[in-house]
């Protein structure tokens, strides 16, 4: 799938930070536009009963079964609905509202001629819009229209057609028409249209689900309970896999300009008690204490993440049963995509501001699987627990575990003392500082000690899983255990690896030098990051090819713990045995700093954490083998990886938009961009921040990048880092280089890095002419592919004899060419552009 492994090494944070974007951007998904349904002998119109609102189930039935209203059927012709930037039309046509709940009418569908135009406002909106588009602005026409809301859309319409005088009349047919669809669509709505029907202080909701149109159906939503509260995308497949394209994604405007409004924060955690039984046959059953503050009065419904395969048995509060939801409003696609779920509790009154709400939940199911060979799998790592999904909120932990003893479990925290009752071992692991999220582990480990301060502890599997067996085995079958591990990722198939004869890889005969080099990567890293944050680092082995990253705890994949000659009989290509072994291990090390100590505030601001990590491993593998240039190998690499194309485009993968649509930068037609651009790009922007900051003539050179790291980890601990605040912190650490427009701040580097794509391209073209100090060297420097604003500093250097070297100046650019004039003490036979790789630029 990937053309590197290290792609599937994915910190804990991304995967928890789509998930807080399904939750925190939004929270209540929209589901697939279902045209399929046919007309031919359709059901009967369906009866909703009044339901109480103190029954919460009720009500979710009675909205499930919501039907166009056949008796009134009406006319319509120039119906307008704004919604921020958003503006819809119905031309001509036919429109029904749903039978009101409650006296509250909460949607209506259409059949007709209709049109949508819709502008965001942020430049980076516009231009992610043109990437399915190819126009920042959409304008679409449409056929069918299915509406749903909580604020005054209904209103709206009946004002509106009150005044046409619109003509209304049954029309059963039109109704059960849309029957089908209604029924497919209404529950993707329902819970969120619930929460408002609960809540006394409601807060607003509008989706639109247009088709007809030619870009197929489209979708968009205006919800005052997302941090962007306007939405617009697209769902779709792509070889039998499920996509969401978000198109858009951005705050609404207050009324009159005045500013976007706030992202809402209803309940915020303020910690968890854990307490996890497992049974010898891997299954799981937990209970939660979710301990929450209120933040915003009225609210009566809160949302928690629990992973799909965990069975709610019952939400209580002071041992009172809570009426809640689970998996009721996330379709096929979302679970697939995201691998975890939802649960919505209501509560039985409305909360006040400052509130404490403590929640028990209880569950039970499998989240561990058997990978053979006595070595397991810990799915749905980040929704084993009962917690809040909105990660920005750091919260002290308390985990209790009951296991077979047989095995060894690690968790995040520190330990306490275990304690035996039969085949059972029980211990607490408590957090000394307040955690994001919290995991564990667990397996027939043999394990390695060694360091002091943190103390590193390494476990390994006392076997291979099956899977790596099967490739060092060549007279097993070539089709392997269907196991979830993309092992795709940078392997050639059993078939094409030459084996020659079976073989037995033990990973803790090299589990002693892979603590060495943990152990001095914390050395090297506390240099530039400060000390390490928490007591110990334990890391242990997780089958598949991906690793990931907790507090104090880290995964690393099984192929990892094999020594190089056994990762290269098992497929693996040169440059994945590369990164296992020079990068991945160390990636991870750089998260507890950059992930767990801070965090991404939004998925805008993942790239921080995964452009650092990948970076500062990058400055590892290069301090362990000086001379060697690695981080300049890995940056060439980097870049050329930026310059592929995507699949069937014929632009490459950089330009599939900035690093701040994080995960969005994932598409159906280029599944791969997230990947490729957060983190080499990231890589890159910070190295360019580095390169900025440096000091050649001091003693210690990166004393102003250091500097810049330890105060962003200071300033930011235990809590959520912006992309805002990262940039700020920077401009601390301002130096004349780094002033090139005379602003006195970064925000033509961010424009252009950050918020931004195109990467430049320079040519140069020179003289020389004979001087009294040698010789003036003068010309033109050109820049390609990006705007005329585009402003760098560009190192030149003279060429001489042997390829040899001479530092001639800087250039700072200005538009499409810039001329320069230089002192040299020779002739050059030619110029070097940025030989030592300062500035991000399409190779020469």
């Amino acid at each position: 799938m990937y053309s590197r492994l290290m792609r599937r090494f994915t910190h804990l944070r991304v995967g928890a930070l789509l998930l807080a974007a399904a939750a925190a951007e939004a929270a209540f998904p929209l589901p697939s536009f279902a045209y399929q349904a046919s007309a031919e002998n359709p059901p009967a119109q369906a009866s909703v009963p009044p339901a109480p609102l103190a029954d919460p189930h009720s009500v979710y039935a009675a909205l499930n079964a919501l039907r166009p209203d056949g008796d009134h059927v009406f006319d319509v012709e120039n119906l307008a609905l704004e919604r921020d930037v958003i503006r819809i039309r119905l031309e001509e046509g036919k429109l029904a509202f749903f039978q009101a709940i409650d006296g509250r009418v909460t949607g209506a569908v259409y059949s007709g001629q209709g049109h949508v135009i819709a502008t965001p406002r942020d430049a980076g909106e516009r231009r992610s819009l043109a990437q399915f588009l190819g126009l920042p602005i959409l304008d679409q026409s449409f056929t069918t229209a299915y509406f749903r809301f909580t604020d005054a859309t209904a209103q709206e319409m009946q004002s509106q057609l009150k005044q046409a005088d619109a003509d209304d009349s049954p029309d059963p047919q039109f109704a059960a028409e849309w029957s089908n669809i209604v029924a497919d669509m209404n529950p993707g709505h329902s819970v969120r249209i619930l929460e408002d029907l609960l809540s006394k202080n409601p807060l607003p909701y509008f989706s639109a689900t247009l088709a007809g149109g030619p870009n197929g159906p489209i979708e968009l939503m205006v919800d005052a309970r997302r941090a962007e509260q306007v939405l617009i995308g697209q769902p779709l497949k792509t070889n039998g896999e499920s996509f969401f394209d978000v198109w858009a994604s951005f705050p609404a405007t207050n009324a009159g300009d005045t500013g976007p409004l706030p992202a809402p924060v209803t309940f915020q955690p303020v910690d968890y008690q854990v307490d996890t039984t497992i049974a010898p046959d891997l299954s799981l059953t937990g209970a939660t204490a979710v301990h929450l503050r209120a933040a915003r009065a009225g609210e009566r419904v809160v949302a928690l993440e629990l992973s799909k395969d965990l069975v709610v048995e019952k939400v209580t509060e002071e041992k009172k049963p809570l009426a809640f939801f689970q998996n009721e409003n996330l379709s096929a696609r979302q679970i697939q995509q995201k691998g975890n779920n939802f649960v919505f509790v209501v509560l039985p009154d409305a909360v006040t501001p400052g509130e404490n709400v403590n929640i028990d939940v209880s569950y039970h199911g499998s989240v561990i699987k058997d990978a053979g060979n006595g070595v397991y799998f810990v799915g749905y790592r980040g929704a084993w627990y009962a917690h809040a999904p909105d990660l920005r909120f750091f919260t002290p932990l308390d985990l209790t575990f009951h296991w077979p003893r047989r095995l060894t479990l690690v968790a995040t925290g520190v330990e306490g003392k275990a304690a035996d009752d039969g085949d059972v071992r029980t211990a607490r692991w408590l957090s000394e500082k307040p955690f994001a999220v919290a995991g564990f582990n667990l397996g027939d480990y043999t394990s390695e000690t060694q360091g002091k301060s943190p103390v590193v502890r390494i476990y390994a599997n006392q076997e291979l899983d099956a899977q790596i067996a099967a490739r060092l085995r060549p007279s097993l079958p070539e089709v392997m255990p269907n196991f979830p591990t993309a092992i795709g990722a940078g392997l050639t198939r059993p078939d094409s690896v030459n084996m020659q004869a079976p073989s037995v890889v033990v990973p803790s005969d090299v589990i002693r030098q892979l603590g060495t080099g943990i152990e001095d990567s914390i050395q090297f890293y506390e240099k530039m990051d400060g000390k390490f944050p928490f007591p110990e680092m334990q890391v242990s082995p997780i089958p598949g090819s991906f690793g990931q990253g907790w507090p104090g705890l880290m995964y690393l994949s099984t192929l990892a713990f094999l020594p190089p000659e056994a990762q290269q009989r098992a497929g693996l290509a040169q440059i994945t045995q590369q990164e296992t072994q020079q990068l991945l291990p160390y990636h991870e090390v750089v998260h507890q700093w950059w992930g767990n100590l801070t965090t991404a505030a939004t998925y805008r601001d993942v790239w921080i954490e995964e452009g650092m990590a990948t970076y500062q491993a990058l400055m590892f593998a290069d301090f362990k083998k000086p001379g060697t240039n690695r981080l300049q190998t890995w940056l060439e690499e980097y870049r050329r990886e930026l310059f592929q194309k995507s699949p069937g485009k014929d632009e490459p993968i950089e330009q599939a938009g900035p690093l701040t649509l994080g995960y969005r930068l994932s598409t159906a037609e280029n599944p791969d961009a997230y990947d490729v651009i957060v983190y080499d790009k990231g890589a890159w922007v910070i190295h360019m921040l580095r390169e900025l900051m440096r000091d050649e003539k001091s003693k210690q050179p990166d004393a102003r990048f250091y500097s810049f790291l330890q105060s962003v980890l200071q300033q930011y601990a235990y809590q959520p880092l912006t992309t805002a605040g990262f940039e700020k912190a920077a401009e601390t650490q301002m130096t004349p280089a780094m002033n090139l427009d005379g602003s006195g701040n970064l925000r033509w580097f961010f424009d252009e890095w950050v918020y931004g794509t195109n990467i430049p391209r320079y040519s140069v073209r020179f003289g020389a002419k004979s001087s009294a100090k040698g010789f003036v060297v003068y010309g033109t420097l050109s820049q390609d592919g990006v705007d005329d604003t585009f402003t760098e500093r560009i190192p030149l250097y003279s060429v001489r004899e042997k390829g040899r070297l001479e530092f001639l100046g800087d250039v700072v650019t200005t538009g499409e060419a810039t001329r320069f004039r230089f002192e040299s003490r020779f002739k050059p036979e030619r110029l070097a552009i940025d030989p030592h790789l300062t500035v991000l630029s399409v190779a020469q």
